[in-house]
């Protein structure tokens, strides 16, 4: 198990009765509030964080929560509900199947062939429709828990099948995106034991994140809080999930073919041999090469190289978008064509390029490569 499942944070019992006190009146103060949408209540809670408006922003996250969960609690009963019915039940685990045997029952067939034909191949439009139209209790519950699944996951989530849908409603009843907002609050609060319990527990759930790819925004806000705690095993540990999709630490053979050619032939060789897509694991190569660096500790230089390549990689495509014949030639060309392309700069301005390169340089300076790191210090300057 992820050491994020298996350490435990102490939080003291009068903090407990804290939180349980401010959602008790999160619910009290809004007596409407829950009436809206669960993502409304967070896009409304992270506006109230945007202007330092904590207190609220933090009821608005925990109404959420509670919205969330209490719709699809009611959508996992009236599933249970339909599934009971005997439509349901001689149509097997095919959603297809049973919206068909219902429609059959309850129009004309012409008429249900019309309504899929506008529909133009949109499960939410068909849904839309026939809910507008007379249908049994059962049908409606059927459709109304199928379009609240659907307000978070396209329909090919579902697979067609029942029991797909049933395991989506039970993800869907936990919000980590509000989980996660209502540790921002607590970490610009100072809370970082209460902070530590809210990333975590968003990236125990990370199942349920409408975009998966925003659990590196929760680890970076755990890596983040460590590093301001100083508990530097928690961070490396972190660090290493961040990085642990990438296919440098899959691959032991990629590893040492890029660590040979960075410091034999140089940076410029590697960059012609390897392009790295940026993922959500560039600010993680970066941090560890830093960390790595400034404790003597090996590979520094290859984790460098890793985040340069990355930024470099996107700066070329956006640089091909306008020079389609554009081939790598160099560090010295690259920037001559670059520096010609504001977007390109004020991309490679926001990643701190620079600041990325003598990190570099200097770690290859450490690993003995001193011919590459002088070529490296002397560009930069």
């Amino acid at each position: 198990m992820m050491f994020l499942e298996a350490r435990k944070s102490v939080i003291p019992a009068i903090l407990i009765c804290l939180l349980l006190a401010v959602t008790v009146h999160a619910q009290a103060a809004l007596p409407g509030a829950l009436d809206e949408p669960a993502w409304l209540s967070l896009e409304r809670g992270k506006r109230l964080f945007n202007d330092k408006d904590f207190g609220e922003a933090y009821m608005a996250f925990e109404l959420a929560v509670i919205s969330r969960r209490e719709t699809f609690q009611a959508a996992a009963e009236r599933l249970e509900q339909v599934m009971e019915s005997t439509t349901a039940q001689e149509a097997g685990d095919s959603i297809q199947r049973i919206l068909e045997a219902f429609a059959a029952e309850e129009f004309i067939l012409r008429d249900y062939a019309a309504m899929v034909a506008a529909s133009q191949g949109s499960l939410r439009r068909l849904l839309t429709t026939m809910m507008g139209q007379k249908i049994s209790d059962s049908h409606r519950a059927f459709i109304t828990v199928i379009l609240q699944v659907l307000e978070y996951r396209p329909a090919s989530a579902m697979e067609d099948s029942i029991s797909v849908l049933g395991k989506l409603v039970g993800l869907l009843a936990r919000y980590p995106e509000a989980e996660y907002w209502k540790g921002r609050v607590f970490m610009v609060e100072g809370e970082l034991g209460l902070a530590e319990f809210q990333f975590r527990r968003a990236d125990e759930w990370r199942e349920s994140l409408e975009n998966p790819g925003e659990r590196s925004t929760i680890l970076y806000s755990l890596l983040d809080l460590y590093e301001a705690r100083g508990d530097m095993v928690a961070w490396e540990e972190t660090i290493r999930i961040l990085r642990a999709d990438d296919q440098v630490e899959q691959d032991p053979f990629l590893r040492e073919a890029m660590i040979s050619t960075l410091r034999n032939p140089g940076f410029d060789r590697f960059m012609l041999l390897y392009r790295i897509e940026p993922t959500g694991s560039l600010d993680a190569n970066r941090r560890w090469s830093e960390f790595l660096l400034e404790r003597g500790r090996i590979n520094a230089d290859l984790y460098a190289a890793v985040a340069v390549n990355m930024v470099l990689t996107r700066a070329i495509s956006m640089l091909k978008v306008r020079d389609p014949a554009y081939v790598w030639a160099g560090l010295d060309d690259f920037l001559a064509k670059a520096y010609l392309r504001s977007q390109v700069v004020t991309y490679l301005q926001e990643h701190d390029l620079n600041r990325m390169l003598l990190v570099l340089a200097d770690a290859l300076y450490v690993s003995s490569a001193r011919q590459n790191a002088l070529t490296l210090w002397r560009f930069v300057s």
